[in-house]
């Protein structure tokens, strides 16, 4: 079962800030349980609704106390679509993790209110029917995304007949996000997957084959079920090679497990990709505070080619330190052209 958890509303831009420069949404204000590393929390970017609800305020005039200083204070609270919710929670975790891991959609949302409930509890009423109403936060965004979950886990199931498990919907939703690209979405520290966005805003249209991009093919690893062909020791690795034949359009890779539950990451997998030139790259490469080497705090790791050649690619995915086993995991593949991947 994957877990879905709205990220919070605790983001602030006012002083003390520890990490951020003047009128930015400070760090570190991501908290339980949406820090768990085995679920997936949603953080909220900003909807592209400009009336209605709070859509004509600034943050500064919907909250000064904590949003005072441009340029967070006078952006207004929806309707550009690449920037973030100012309240968002913003991560990392105090052991270094990427929380949020993804964001939606969290301002001006129009949904059902119930009779009881006043008006006052909501950011306005909806035009014209009652029984709608307009709110925000991050807990308007999260189920947008378990609807998206919801259709990730219809598509395994009736159209690869394939049960799939918390890990592959988590990794399948991380390798179709979009990234956003305001001046907040991507303010220090840089990098992708960063602090504020996670590893970007979900979206659907790419995450699975649709009739919107018929070229593209999804291909899976998800051996949860076969604890045979889990990894057992620190060291063992699992190789799988595939092609492309002229590619027009990115290549994804995510990969995801469930670690032990305890605090910080426990069982070490990375992701690497040898493109057909020989070039090599591991997972997470770009993640903000990166240290150059695979990627030892976090549970997700993306490779994005964004320009592809035609040619055999080879994965591996390696049981950098294990704990204690078995440990299995999600491997997601999509992009034009691209063939079964085949253990070697």
């Amino acid at each position: 079962m994957l877990i879905v958890i709205s990220a919070g509303n605790e983001g602030n831009a006012a002083d003390p800030r520890t990490n951020s420069a003047l009128g930015f949404v400070d760090w570190l204000s991501i908290g339980s349980p949406a820090s768990c590393k085995n679920a997936l929390t949603v953080g909220a970017s900003r909807s592209d609704r400009t009336a209605n609800g709070y859509a004509t305020l600034t943050y500064g005039n919907a909250w000064p106390n904590h949003f005072p200083d441009p340029p967070v204070a006078n952006d207004k609270v929806s309707g550009d679509p690449q920037s973030l919710a100012a309240f968002s929670s913003r991560g990392p975790c105090d052991d270094r993790r990427i929380k949020p891991d993804v964001v939606a959609p969290g301002t001006d949302i129009a949904s059902t209110k119930s009779s009881r409930a006043p008006l006052s509890h909501f950011w306005s009423a909806y035009p014209g029917n009652a029984q709608y109403a307009f709110m925000g936060g991050t807990s308007m965004a999260a189920p947008l995304v378990s609807g998206c979950a919801a259709l990730v886990r219809e598509y395994f199931v009736t159209t690869r007949n394939h049960q799939p498990s918390a890990a592959l919907l988590k990794s399948t939703l991380i390798n179709g996000t979009t990234w956003l690209s305001g001046t907040d979405s991507i303010a220090p520290a840089i990098g992708t997957p960063n602090y504020h966005q996670g590893f970007g805003r979900i979206n659907l249209a790419d995450t699975i084959p649709n009739a919107t991009r018929p070229q593209v093919q999804l291909r899976f690893v998800d051996d949860w079920q076969t604890p045979a062909q889990s990894f057992t020791m620190t060291g063992q690795r699992k190789r799988y090679q595939f092609s492309i034949a002229a590619p027009s359009g990115p290549l994804r890779i995510c990969l995801a497990y469930t670690d032990l539950a305890m605090r910080a990451l426990q069982n070490d997998l990375n992701l690497f990709l040898q493109l057909p030139s020989g070039q090599k790259m591991f997972g997470n490469a770009q993640v903000s505070d990166s240290l150059h080497i695979p990627d030892p705090a976090n549970n997700v790791e993306i490779i994005r080619v964004d320009h592809p050649v035609a040619g055999p690619y080879l994965i591996q995915v390696a049981a950098t330190n294990l704990l204690r086993g078995p440990q299995d995991f999600a491997l997601i593949v999509t992009g034009e052209g691209v063939s079964d991947l085949t253990p070697i």
